[in-house]
């Protein structure tokens, strides 16, 4: 039976303040009507066609039959006159023809001599005769032709049963017709029903009940055929919550989803009546106004959405804070198209972003400059990487207590073809967002390593490298399979590689990228954590952290030996890390006080501008030399000259 399912719930109800979008649903809801009508038709198209061939059939059939049956009788009548026309008895000729009306279909029979005489005749009435069969048979007396009969048989009554049957075939065609709409309709219900729910799946938004991407993109080109016809604009408001992943990773998604449901809620209460909400993927919704407002108007709604943010929300049992950063573009003054105005939402929604999040911002040309000038830099690092632009420059860590160099850092440079030479900051942001950080990493491990190698064969085998490695390559588990091909094809000591991690990616999954540091210190590779003291690790995770050495970040030392605080941090790093057996290193050492500051602490090892700068690595021995001869080391010269 297709009936509905009581068990599937119905479509949500659009709160009251929730406008409804332009979607083409004539054009979505009409299947049910469509095979309805094809199935009628069908089954009425197959019913003529039946019956059609079925009367033509049975009227060339009784069309036969009947003519069989006028011979039969032409041949009879000729016997029977026979005698009668030999004798020239035309009375009974007459008598034998009239007993013909007991054969209703003849209408009139006549009887010939040979030379063509009309003999006898029999008309069955006044109106007989005229158009009809002539049925003809001869009359025949021992053997031999004494003249002929013809009899006109009439083909009404003919008609009049085909024409009954006919009647009676329609009849029966239209009654089986509406038992088959019958059944049809309730199939129909089914069907209805059923594009219920796929209207259900394609057009809302199971989590919040609000209408889906799909049902977003089509608004919008509706909306945009309608402006474009009236000559009026609207806007376009895209909020991207900010951190959301933290959420879903540390409370789960039930918790999430429930965030997202309890914001589509408050969307609805916090923007106009008719501002239409639509949740567009993941953590991202945008918001269709009709008005085409100003500036005021876009700085209005960006702040209506940002402070239905501002209450923290409770989900899961507990307070969460939830905060997003907003985009705005209007139609047509940002764009021509329903996909060029979500572009520039976008662009917007990402500078909000990189002013700091938990903001809103209004499209301008200058920002899709700017995104352009990203996706050009984005192709031309792509380029670099494959090509011979990329270089590494070489900062030395200092042995603070011996006064020479162990190590060096590695920091990629970029020898762009028209710019010059560009630092990281020019280009690794935007590597970190578009996911080609991951691949300029396996580029500096494969170089460094190549690096440490030749620095061996040259006597420096004692150095070692620290090489950065990215949040991306831990998260797509790619960092140790990286080391692995770095170290297999230049043929580096593992145990002069060093990997730094920073605290911050490090505690987005530690249990994860504790299984990644077990495997590289397995390899023989250290690990140390970059920037400490920054980010926001649990020391609970320290102790079972399969790491060597920490680096206190160069904000805590920039201020020695003057800033209480910073002293305090400081000291704090270097006990802890001499409890758990860890090296210390020092970033941005600038100052002799410094030093001295850092020395007096215990802390091992330094790097800074006042050691060096980073330098290419044919300048590295000059570098060893110049620590060699701040700590007074009278043989420096002749150290740099053999290597």
């Amino acid at each position: 039976m297709n009936r509905p399912d009581p068990a599937l719930p119905p479509l949500p109800a659009l709160p009251e303040a929730q406008a409804v979008p332009l979607l083409a649903r004539s054009q979505r809801r009409g299947l049910g009507r469509q095979l309805t009508r094809a199935a009628v038709a069908s089954a009425g198209v197959a019913l003529a066609v039946a019956g059609l061939v079925l009367n033509l059939s049975l009227h060339a059939w009784s069309r036969v039959a009947l003519q069989e049956d006028a011979r039969a009788q032409a041949r009879m009548a000729a016997d029977n006159t026979a005698a009668a026309l030999m004798f020239a008895d035309v009375n009974a000729a007459s008598e034998t023809l009239a007993s013909l009306r007991a054969a209703p279909a003849v209408a009139e029979a006549l009887l010939y001599t040979p030379d063509g005489r009309l003999f006898a005749s029999y008309r069955r009435d006044a109106t007989a005769g005229g158009a009809g069969m002539l049925v003809e048979a001869p009359v025949e007396f021992k053997q031999r032709v004494v003249g002929r009969i013809v009899l006109r048989v009439s083909l009404t009554p003919l008609h009049e049963r085909a024409l009954t049957f006919a009647l009676l075939t329609a009849g029966s065609a239209l009654l089986a017709l509406a038992i088959a709409y019958l059944r049809v309709r309730r199939v129909r219900r089914a069907i209805d029903h059923t594009e219920a729910r796929l209207d259900q799946l394609a057009y809302f938004d199971p989590v919040t009940g609000l209408y889906n991407r799909h049902a977003a993109n089509e608004h919008l080109r509706a909306m945009v055929d309608r402006a474009s016809a009236r000559g009026k604009g609207f806007m376009l408001m895209l909020l991207d919550l900010d951190d959301f992943k933290l959420i879903n990773d540390t409370l789960g998604h039930v918790v999430g989803d429930e965030v997202l449901r309890l914001l589509a809620e408050r969307l609805q209460r916090g923007l106009r009546r008719n501002d239409l909400v639509f949740r567009f993927g993941g953590d991202e919704f945008i918001v269709v106004c009709e008005q085409h407002g100003d500036d005021e108007a876009l700085g209005l709604l960006g702040r209506a959405a940002l402070a239905c943010l501002d209450a923290p929300l409770q989900a899961g049992g507990q307070e969460i804070h939830a905060r997003g950063s907003v985009g705005l573009a209007r139609f047509p003054a940002d764009a021509d198209s329903a996909e060029g105005l979500l572009r520039a939402a976008d662009t917007a929604m990402y500078a909000a972003k990189a002013s700091g999040k938990n903001t809103f911002a209004v499209f301008s040309r200058s920002m899709n400059e700017a995104a352009s000038s990203q996706l050009q830099l984005d192709a031309e690092l792509r380029r670099a990487i494959r090509g011979d632009e990329l270089l590494l420059h070489y900062q030395p860590i200092v042995d603070l207590r011996q006064g020479r160099v162990v190590g060096t850092e590695a920091l990629v440079r970029w020898q762009h073809p028209e710019r010059g030479l560009l630092m990281p900051a020019a280009f690794i942001d935007m590597a970190e967002r578009t996911g080609l950080v991951s691949d300029l990493g396996a580029w500096v491990l494969q170089a460094a390593a190549r690096q440490q190698a030749a620095w061996r064969e040259a006597g420096l085998g004692q150095l070692f490298i620290a090489v950065n490695a990215s949040g991306r390559q831990f998260k797509r588990k790619l960092l140790e399979q990286q080391v692995a091909d770095a170290l297999a094809s230049s043929g580096a000591d593992p145990g002069r590689l060093q990997i730094e991690i920073t605290e911050h990616t490090l505690v987005e999954d530690v249990a994860a990228n504790v299984g990644t540091l077990a495997a590289l210190r397995a390899r023989g590779v250290q690990i140390a954590i970059d920037d400490f003291g920054t980010g926001l690790s649990s020391l609970a995770y320290l102790k079972r952290l399969p790491i060597d050495k920490l680096k206190i970040d160069r904000s805590f030392v920039r201020d020695l030996p003057d800033a209480a605080e910073d002293g305090a941090i400081v000291e704090a790093i270097v006990s802890l890390a001499h409890a758990l057996g860890l090296q210390v290193v020092a970033e941005g050492v600038e100052t002799e006080g410094q030093q001295a500051w850092l020395m007096q602490r215990g802390v091992a090892h330094a790097q800074g501008y006042l050691f060096s700068r980073p330098v290419p690595p044919e300048q590295i021995p000059e570098a060893i030399a110049a620590v060699a001869t701040r700590w007074g080391q009278q043989d420096s010269a002749g150290f740099a000259s053999r290597i």
